[in-house]
């Protein structure tokens, strides 16, 4: 045989070898599981006749399968790739159990009464242990074990002494609420994650894919890369955009910080410090309107009001969230004369709405529908469906059928790590429920702060955050509203700056030490050190730990009474933030020492009292020490040269 023809048949083997992995990719069970899990949410929309139930069981059912699945998809030799995908297959049964006989479950069989046969018995206990596994092998050990030490506290519970005693107990009691009925398992949070969450993820899949997240990136570029600190201020605005849609701090610092942290530290800035500013932004992408995660569709469900409300009440206190972000990074570059005037993106504003402009009408589609009240799925599934026409007419963002495809898949997958949350937060709230604890708990609260609504509010804060400790968004705010909203609704506190408190400090626990989640994604792309940039990251949202006490203070904030009282709320905490943010950042017109910082530290927080006196006197004195320190600062700094950097902008999706 000669060489080419030796040649020609080894290509032959690597060209047959590559379709054989691309069809077997295709046929992945995790694929299939997606696909048709992705499908099943689109037929719930468009016929809305299939029960609550059957909707909940399926939905909890292909969260666990595909867990497995994509476990099994990992695993690193072929038998046991085939023992994980057998376990995915059988880990679906006793939620189809569920489906199949949801009618009878919900109109003839009565809770509490009727007996549980040893069917349910069986399929009940395989539930729960696939739910845990699931739950250990995605979302890692804290929260399966969270969950465990409830439900152990349901069994335990009749044989404690005093107050932490319950009479709720028994096996048969517990497969009847947990498997059996919607007050479990498939209780609120599944529910919302079954009618809500998919397809908000489902949408923001499908906008990435035809290019939607790449317009909000050069978008960014384009109107802050001239400015001074550039590629920071470009990450802060990109992630509060992206976040708006994707509602995933962690997925939200992956896609955008792949960008924005190699820019910034090519500018100057050290490493912890741009992977702090990605991961700060990327976390208040959960605070900004219209998605905000999963955890804002449960806060409307529990407040019985509608999304709308939850929406509006977000805007101001995500607005200044960010204005402070913008402040401390622009203040930062300034301290290390990071001018960045000649980053030049590669695209005009103009440029990008020529290119990709056209996407902007899903998003406003999606915002109008909501604010109008229509019902939130559909306006979801409405704007996914605009994205696909609009997308698909235009020659620089058409797709491939395939890449619909692969949106779809996309969209299951990320579900997952809201749909198994939800489903072991179901179980927590379930005992909650029935055994008492949240009534005694809210007892304990309110008996160390004394009733105090300040001490409470202080104790709600290390509360949220300790349960925020490596638990995703969505499962931290289930439980500090289950535990932790009723003790200051007790107090007389309004019931949605409650709830927004606890949201903040659920979100905020993804920046908080020692378990800072979307630092630590930050971390391992800026090449820095999680601790470091974990510290830098809470440091930077320091003023996102205030802006929830300011709800409390300031109610307009959440649009609550009159536009004056939002106005002057928020004139209040953007002055009070300028001069915390000088205090972090320790530079005004040049370095200031201690005692600067101590000065503005205190001023800052006292403007964002409510009182008008304090305001107005606080303002004085902080504009009265800038005015000084700009006029006293030594030439030698008034005449440094900044230091010029060009970097190149983001790379360009292929046309």
């Amino acid at each position: 045989m000669s060489n080419a023809a030796a040649r020609h048949d080894t290509d032959a083997t690597e060209a047959s070898a590559l379709a054989f992995r691309h069809w077997t990719d295709l046929f992945d069970a995790a694929v299939l599981i997606a696909l048709i899990w992705s499908l099943s949410q689109i037929v719930f929309v468009l016929w809305p006749g299939i029960d609550t139930l059957t909707q909940r069981a399926l939905h909890v059912g292909f969260a666990i399968a595909l867990a497995i699945a994509m476990v099994a998809r990992a695993a690193s030799s072929r038998g046991r790739r085939v023992l994980l995908t057998a376990f995915a297959v059988l880990s679906f049964l006793p939620c189809a159990y569920v489906a199949m006989n949801a009618g009878f479950l919900m109109s003839e069989r009565v809770q509490g009464l009727d007996p549980v046969d040893l069917f349910d018995y069986l399929l009940g206990l395989f539930l729960l242990v696939v739910l845990f596994e699931a739950g250990r092998r995605v979302l890692g050990l804290g929260l399966a074990a969270f969950t465990a030490l409830f439900v152990l506290y349901f069994f335990v519970g009749p044989y404690l002494p005093g107050i932490m005693a319950h009479r709720y107990s028994g096996l048969e009691r517990f497969i009847d609420t947990e498997f059996l009925s919607l007050q479990g398992i498939f209780g609120v949070p599944v529910g919302v994650s079954t009618s809500t969450v998919y397809y908000f993820i489902m949408f923001a899949a499908i906008f990435d894919v035809y290019g939607g997240g790449r317009m909000i990136i050069e978008l960014a570029f384009a109107l802050t890369g001239r400015t001074v600190g550039g590629p920071a201020k470009a990450a802060i605005v990109s992630s509060g955009l992206l976040g708006s849609v994707s509602g995933s701090a962690v997925a939200n610092v992956m896609s955008t910080g792949i960008f924005t942290i190699p820019l910034m530290k090519r500018v100057g800035y050290a490493p912890r410090f741009a992977g702090a500013v990605e991961a700060a932004a990327s976390t208040g992408g959960q605070l900004v309107p219209p998605v905000m995660g999963a955890a804002a569709f449960i806060m409307a469900d529990y407040l019985q009001t509608p999304y709308q409300t939850i929406v509006l009440a977000a805007i101001v206190p995500a607005v200044v969230y960010y204005v402070a972000l913008l402040i401390m990074v622009d203040l930062k570059a300034r301290a290390e004369q990071l001018d960045t005037t000649d980053t030049i993106p590669a695209r005009t504003p103009r440029a990008t709405l020529r290119a990709r402009g056209h996407l902007i009408i899903p998003l406003l589609w999606l915002v109008d529908r909501i604010v109008t009240g229509y019902p939130v799925q559909d306006a979801a599934l409405e704007a996914s469906v605009a994205v696909v026409v609009v997308g698909t007419l235009h020659p620089a963002t058409r797709r491939s059928p395939s890449a619909l495809v692969e949106a779809l898949v996309v969209a299951a997958e990320r579900t997952v790590t809201v749909a198994l949350p939800c489903a072991l937060a179901g179980i927590v709230v379930a005992v909650i429920a029935f055994t008492g604890l949240g009534t005694k708990f809210t007892g304990l609260m309110i008996w160390l702060a004394g009733g105090n609504l300040a001490m409470l509010l202080v104790l709600t804060m290390l509360a949220s955050l300790v349960l925020g400790t490596g638990m995703p968004t969505t499962s931290a705010y289930i439980m500090a509203a289950v535990l932790l909203a009723p003790a200051l609704t007790t107090v007389g506190a309004d019931p949605l700056t409650v709830h927004f408190f606890i949201f903040y400090f659920a979100i905020l626990s993804m920046v908080t030490p020692p378990v800072a989640l979307a630092a630590y994604a930050a971390a391992s792309i800026s090449r820095a050190a999680p601790a470091e940039t974990g510290w830098s990251a809470f440091v930077l949202s320091i003023p996102g730990f205030l802006i929830p006490y300011m709800a409390v203070v300031h109610p307009g904030l959440l649009l609550i009474g009159s536009p004056l009282d939002t106005a002057w709320g928020l004139l209040n905490v953007v002055l009070g933030f300028f001069g915390v943010s000088v205090a972090l950042i320790g530079w005004l017109s040049r370095p200031l020492n201690a005692l600067w910082r101590i000065f503005f530290m205190i001023v800052g927080l006292a403007t964002l009292l409510p009182d008008a006196a304090s305001t107005v006197i606080c303002v004085a004195l902080i504009a009265g020490a800038s005015a000084w320190l700009w006029w006293t600062v030594a030439p030698a700094v008034t005449r440094a040269t900044p230091r010029r950097q060009t970097v190149q902008s983001p790379p360009r999706d292929p046309p």
